[in-house]
């Protein structure tokens, strides 16, 4: 993990406790994890007065996969396209079956299909 090295006391954080967490390709135990809540940053804190601390009960903290190709799951195929409102029910439904399996972001990849159906397909994908 890399860590950003300016001092916490100006800013709110987040501590995750008695987790596990991986250090050189090995899973250590009695380190606490900080994320500033305003940058997502991880930081290094002087104080234990963080504004908000998470007890994992020994888990193992990971940051999530990032699935960069795929065409659809879980009976839906991202080229299927009935209309705007079943469209994005069947999305919202993968967007949150993924985080279970430890994919916190993916790419709704698009294959070949003809012109007009990438159009509505397009329109219905969120931007970033």
């Amino acid at each position: 993990f890399e860590t950003n090295p300016s001092s916490t006391s100006e800013i709110m954080t987040t501590r995750f406790t008695k987790c596990r967490i991986c250090r050189d390709g090995k899973l250590v135990t009695g380190e606490d994890f900080i994320v500033s809540t305003q940058t997502g940053l991880i930081v290094e804190s002087t104080s234990k007065d963080d504004d908000e601390v998470i007890d994992l009960g020994n888990k193992i903290l990971a940051p999530g996969f990032i699935e960069l190709q795929t065409n659809g799951m879980r009976g839906f195929h991202f080229t299927h396209f009935e209309d705007d409102a079943s469209y994005q029910k069947k999305l919202d439904e993968v967007a949150r079956y993924l985080p279970s399996t430890g994919v916190t972001a993916f790419y709704a990849t698009i294959p070949t299909v003809s012109s007009d159906d990438f159009k509505k397909v397009a329109l219905c994908l969120p931007r970033s």
